[in-house]
């Protein structure tokens, strides 16, 4: 035995004996005791004993087989670039880089790149596989992979260079979902590849799966994002991968990135009367765009309002309560008198008062829109399509307006709104007149205090959660005065 063996001398006896030979007590010659191994953010130090155990479970597990592909050796380093392939059970075949340092003729530490699956790239390889496997849902931010985000691009159709690091950066988590916005890196020139995404995905939450396989929200956001495929009729993000789980429960969306460029939309907040015109001319383009469209009049994924009504008027009910019983400080008498007054109402309203023109948002509070500020003034983007259905344009309208303006403003604006909305929706049909929208409006208004009234049944008494049950109320209450709705019911 040589006593002092150079670095190239031990990692030749390393990979082709040790490891292809199956000789792991030759580690008691070649190795230091301990030796120290380097990974991401780790150290470990082995004794001889650990590393002839580690290596006699995984030799009489697979039979691990090595090969140099680059070899480079000086007096005191060495570095392999491996490739591995298995020789017992299913194949499998991974490749990694190595540095080890020699001390007086025996590997004293080692640097260990993380391994990755499949062999070393030669002359005449693909720079990104020709048919990569469709990408499944994931549940958490680390299973936003390279590989996977190369998948769903090119299942969009997108011919991306290769993509090597992905940084997922949480950004939001919901009742009903998570979302993280992730950067991309790649290996080649990337001027004109896609620098982020925002990845929506199921949350962690026991509850809102079950919520989810009940209303189906997941399976309804999916299929809008399919419905609007590459280039949406509305200003709404490109969807690169929109998938539910057959049973409901689990979603994953990978959606164009507007975070650098636009802001969201604040309950507490609300919204100028140029973002108000902005989001109704999206509601315009959207609502004409479906005007009528026969095959949405079958589509089994639309929210029925008609059929969650029992819910709504249950979801009504408790919230009146909670109103009296833990928001009382935060609410008038007068309110709370006139969402007694309507309770009896609420199931004859929501069935007298739905209509089936077009494809609607159905859930059009002022968080569920981005906003861009532009050179040609603001640009609304509309987000979160968990409730869209079948309705009437005004549905929509009314709800925002009613929820995300200022009283004075509101005033000020909605009955201009409210034509110009029309106008685009008498372009595509001519019967549908000013008497009609504005009938329509007027009858839509009550459904922004049946939200904000059932969400106070779940919602805890809290600073935030107090001023903007408190906002919404008022401004809800406001409007169905302001049209004489109260003297409906």
């Amino acid at each position: 035995m040589s006593a002092k063996r150079t670095p190239r001398e031990l990692i030749n006896l390393y990979w082709e004996e040790v490891w292809n030979n199956g000789n792991a007590e030759l580690i008691r010659e070649i190795c230091a005791d301990p030796i120290v191994r380097h990974d991401i953010n780790s150290v470990t130090e082995l004794s001889l004993e650990d590393q002839i155990a580690r290596v006699s479970q995984q030799s009489k597990k697979s039979e691990p087989f090595f090969s140099h592909e680059i070899l480079v050796a000086d007096e005191h380093f060495v570095t392999s670039v491996w490739n591995m392939h298995t020789r017992k059970g299913p194949e499998r075949k991974i490749c990694g880089i190595e540095v080890f340092h020699v001390e007086d003729g025996k590997f004293t530490r080692c640097w260990n790149a993380p391994y990755a699956s499949g062999q070393w790239g030669r002359d005449g390889d693909s720079s990104v596989m020709a048919e990569l496997p469709e990408p499944g849902l994931i549940s958490d931010s680390t299973q936003i992979t390279p590989e996977w985000m190369q998948a769903v691009f090119q299942h969009a159709g997108l011919d991306m260079p290769r993509i090597s690091l992905t940084f997922p950066q949480p950004i939001g988590e919901g009742n009903l979902s998570r979302a993280d916005r992730v950067e991309v890196t790649y290996n080649a020139n990337a001027e004109n590849a896609i620098p982020s995404v925002i990845c929506k995905y199921t949350t962690n939450i026991d509850q809102a799966h079950m919520l989810a396989e009940k209303l189906n929200v997941y399976g309804r956001e999916a299929a809008v994002y399919e419905l609007f495929g590459e280039h949406p009729p509305v200003s709404a993000p490109r969807a690169y991968m929109s998938k539910a789980s057959a049973d409901g429960k689990d979603l994953t969306l990978v959606l164009e990135d507007l975070s650098q460029r636009t802001r969201p939309g604040k309950q507490s907040d609300g919204c100028s009367i140029d973002g108000a015109k902005a989001v109704i001319q999206e509601f315009a383009g959207l609502h004409k765009a479906y005007w009528g469209e026969s095959a949405l009049q079958s589509a089994g994924w639309l929210y029925d309002r008609h059929v969650s009504k029992d819910a709504t008027v249950k979801s009504f009910e408790g919230g009146t309560l909670a109103l009296r019983e833990h928001f009382s400080h935060i609410v008038n008498s007068d309110a709370l008198d006139l969402v007694d007054k309507f309770k009896p109402h609420v199931g004859d309203w929501i069935t007298n008062n739905q209509w089936d023109h077009t494809l609607i948002h159905g859930e059009p509070r002022v968080d569920n829109v981005l906003f861009e500020d532009t050179d040609k003034g603001v640009r609304a983007w509309l987000i979160d399509w968990q409730f869209s259905g079948l309705g009437s344009p005004m549905f929509d309208t009314a709800y925002f307006l009613s929820g995300a303006l200022k009283q004075d403003d509101r005033a000020l604006c909605e009955k201009e709104l409210v034509q110009t909305h029309q106008q685009h929706i008498a372009q595509t049909d001519p019967a549908y007149t000013l008497d009609i929208a504005t009938h329509e409006y007027r009858a839509s208004l009550p459904f922004g205090l049946i939200m904000t009234v059932g969400a106070a049944s779940v919602m805890p008494s809290n600073a935030a959660t107090d001023a903007i049950l408190k906002t919404l109320l008022e401004r809800n209450i406001a409007a169905i005065l302001d049209w004489g709705i109260d003297q409906e019911f």
